[in-house]
């Protein structure tokens, strides 16, 4: 029977050995040969390898020619590593300089830009923002956190300095949840308000899914639209004193008797730092591994208030790409006030005297197209007042906290015993920043000089993301009360004007001029240079405007070419208003004389018959 069985073996294996497609096992240190069709196994690449990969794609990025490059005209603006970016005024809407300006990508944290925006269209600042375990349970190892715990509880005003500044990404959340219910609903309420607000700004390329920028493939925006949104939170006076303290403590709770301390990070904003830049006003950065490095910053040098955003960035290059883009569009681009420049007999009075277009150098106002638009009332979305939340943060400050000796609980190094820039703040993971909860409720800030050794894993791009710590905020020193707080209607640019949708018209806020925003004559006219934007304002059309077709070209006095063009002028058939009402005048003149012709007619024949009457009688 044993040999039965041996034998048997022996005639498998002959028989498999020469069966169609069986492939023997190579010899120890022969490779195998592929079956037909099939592809050779590729060798790994080395690190040195992928490296130089990596390296060519960052080059082709580089080297890849802004949009704005290739205009008539245009200011040779710099090349930049971002993969998209843009500069744009965040009065007029302008966009002074584009790269990819409306290619998606994933936003990370500067997402915290938007939930700041619709949270101070919702709430007060002594709204109670409770964490409860949904606003916990998804953080990871790494994510930025402040370590709040389910069950404590943040007024809004704290709540949002943590956002802001720390970027915690649970607060986010719990603030959205809050809000969210405030608004009589939940978290996803908030998260649909979002989408409908970024709507409203003339935001075309996003969409929305969280609060905090964690990554999720179905959450994206573009630099066009964060510049947008940038523009109409820096609008809010509340906004500004987030960004004017480079710290914020948040006091213990009653579930942890322990403060918090929040740090800025936007390197733009701390002194004595090598990215430090004087203009700065604020902003929001943000990491993750498929976003890159994000990096928004609002930025006034007295003559114009400007959103730079960059988008797929690298590490510290954000901050040379950022500075680099600021440079050019202050020193390549001036204002122009409308009013003092345009001669158009359609235009009754300018909603906003101090409304202006932003030109290249060389570029003479006389160069600009124009398109006059009627425009029906803007649905407002309502006054907002930020009465309270400046009562709250121009309070006098509480008695600082003591400071412990240096390198003791992770605090502060500094550099010559100054505050130093915390460290990249795309979401790295800086030291004592909020990469963990114990890193932020020590109150030790990250960083140190602002060089790459001081900057983590930031540095270089490589930072584990806003799933990874806390994003480098942008700040600033406040803003008077008397600053820049919206009247009514936070659309900003566009969105209140009826224009495209550019944001930071601060001038037209709904409830200013309601009469002139209602009347039949209310209109826009928007201004262009080279097919870009140049700004646009609100104005009062005259009635001459709704006598002329619906769309014609004239020559104002200041030998530019216009485009006219009529939305909704009261007409009749081919007739409009007037010229209806002139040719009813003509019609009434002409009966009154057809009548009186008549009349001295049918006198003058009655005295023919009564003159040959006589005659016959006599």
């Amino acid at each position: 029977m044993t040999g039965k069985r041996v034998l048997a073996g022996v005639l498998a294996a002959a028989l498999l050995a020469v069966s169609p497609g069986f492939t023997a096992f190579a010899e120890e240190g022969q490779e195998t040969p592929a079956a037909d069709g099939a592809e050779a196994p590729q060798p790994e690449k080395t690190p040195e390898e992928l490296a130089a990969e990596e390296e060519a794609r960052k080059n082709a990025i580089y080297e890849t020619i802004p949009d704005s490059n290739q205009l008539p005209g245009w200011p040779e603006g710099p090349k930049v590593h971002a993969a998209s970016a843009i500069v744009m005024d965040m009065e007029s809407g302008a966009v002074l300089y584009a790269k990819a300006a409306e290619e998606q990508h994933f936003p990370a944290s500067i997402t915290k830009l938007l939930t700041t925006l619709v949270a101070l269209e919702t709430g007060e600042p002594d709204d109670t923002v409770t964490f409860t375990e949904d606003s916990i349970s998804f953080l990871e190892p790494g994510d930025a956190s402040i370590g709040m715990l389910a069950g404590e509880q943040l007024s809004l005003n704290d709540a949002l300095h943590a956002v802001l500044l720390a970027s915690a990404n649970e607060v986010s959340y719990a603030v959205a949840e809050n809000m969210g219910i405030k608004m009589g609903g939940t978290y996803q309420t908030f998260i649909d308000r979002m989408n409908e607000r970024s709507a409203e700004l003339g935001c075309t390329g996003s969409h929305w899914v969280n609060a905090n920028g964690l990554h999720d493939d179905q959450h994206y925006t573009t630099a066009h639209d964060m510049a947008r949104i940038a523009s109409a939170v820096y609008q809010y006076e509340p906004f500004h004193h987030f960004m004017g303290a480079l710290e914020y403590t948040i006091a213990p709770t009653s579930l942890k008797n322990e403060a918090r301390t929040c740090w800025q990070n936007h390197r733009m904003l701390w002194p004595e730092n090598e990215f430090y830049y004087e203009f700065c006003r604020g902003g929001k950065t943000g990491y993750t591994d498929q976003s890159g490095t994000t990096l928004v910053t609002m930025a006034d040098n007295g003559q114009m208030r400007l959103a730079a955003v960059v988008m797929a960035d690298y590490g510290i290059q954000a901050y040379e790409d950022t500075r680099a883009m600021l440079d050019y569009a202050f020193g390549n681009f001036t204002k122009v006030t409308i009013a003092d420049k345009e001669t158009s007999g359609d235009i009754e009075t300018f909603q906003d005297e101090g409304a202006y277009v932003v030109l290249p150098a060389g570029v003479d106002f006389t160069q600009l197209e124009c398109q006059i638009s009627a425009a029906e009332a803007p649905a407002g979305t309502g006054a907002v007042s930020f009465d309270r939340w400046i009562e709250v943060l121009t309070a006098p400050p509480a008695p600082p906290a003591e400071t412990p000796a240096d390198g003791a609980d992770g605090t502060q190094p500094g550099a010559e015993g100054t505050p130093e820039a915390p460290a990249d703040g795309a979401d790295g993971a800086q030291p004592g920043a909020d990469g963990t909860p114990e890193a932020q409720t020590d109150g030790s800030q990250p960083g140190a000089d602002g060089t790459p050794e001081a900057q983590a894993d930031g540095a270089d791009g490589t930072q584990p993301g806003e799933e990874g710590t806390p994003e480098a905020q942008a700040g600033t020193t406040p803003v008077s009360a008397d600053g820049t707080q919206p009247e009514a209607d936070e659309t900003a640019g566009e969105g209140s004007s009826g224009s495209d949708g550019d944001s930071g018209t601060f001038g037209n806020a709904a409830g200013e001029d309601d009469a002139l925003f209602g009347s039949e004559r209310a209109g826009t006219i928007v201004y262009t240079y080279a097919g870009q934007e140049a700004g646009h304002a609100a104005v009062v059309l005259n009635q001459s405007y709704f006598g002329q077709e619906s769309e014609m070209e004239w020559t104002p006095a200041d030998g530019s070419k216009r485009k006219s063009g009529e939305s909704s002028p009261a007409k009749l058939g081919r007739f409009s208003t007037r010229q209806m009402i002139v040719a009813g005048g003509a019609a009434v003149l002409l009966i009154v004389v057809l009548c009186i012709s008549l009349n001295r007619r049918k006198r003058a024949q009655e005295r023919k018959r009564r003159n040959r009457k006589n005659e016959k009688t006599s």
